[in-house]
């Protein structure tokens, strides 16, 4: 079931991330708690912000530098699903409620937005650790409900 949840999932990233790198894709799969440094790849690769080779710790100062963190911080260190939520709030256009608005989406409203959007389950805490299956998951969660990506409107058909 596992292997089978790991295909899924890179060939959905495969599609919406473009080419990044399998190996990362891999890594994040397999940890238990997701890093500061892997959430900023997958934002900073997404945004164009740094190139697929890029190490965690250049996707985090590009992250910081562009704003969409403000703080630089330790690449290896587990984040906290408040400001994966807050991360990924960044990367789309979120028309969000009035307090997402009023704070410029502030890392808790941002989470919140994804409770209220259901990216995000209410029974889970802002300060709580997830895997990397889970942030992919919730990654992809959010690529289907803010960019307008359809799953269905990928062809698997090789084309000749």
């Amino acid at each position: 079931m596992k292997k089978k949840l790991s295909v899924l999932f890179c060939l959905l990233f495969s599609a919406v991330v473009y080419a990044q790198s399998a190996d990362v894709i891999t890594e994040l799969l397999d940890t238990k708690q997701a890093s500061f440094g892997q959430i900023c790849y997958l934002a900073a690769v997404q945004q164009n912000y740094v190139d697929e080779n890029a190490s965690y710790e250049d996707a985090v100062q590009a992250l910081f530098e562009n704003r969409i963190i403000p703080n630089s911080e330790d690449p290896q260190a587990p984040i906290p699903l408040v400001d994966i939520a807050y991360i990924y709030s960044r990367l789309w256009p979120i028309e969000g409620g009035l307090m997402f608005r009023l704070t410029k989406g502030s890392p808790r409203y941002a989470f919140k937005q994804f409770q209220s959007d259901g990216i995000l389950s209410r029974k889970q805490d802002p300060a709580d650790f997830i895997s990397g299956a889970k942030a992919l998951s919730i990654y992809t969660s959010c690529v289907k409900k803010y960019s307008g990506f359809d799953i269905k409107s990928v062809s698997m058909e090789s084309e000749e």
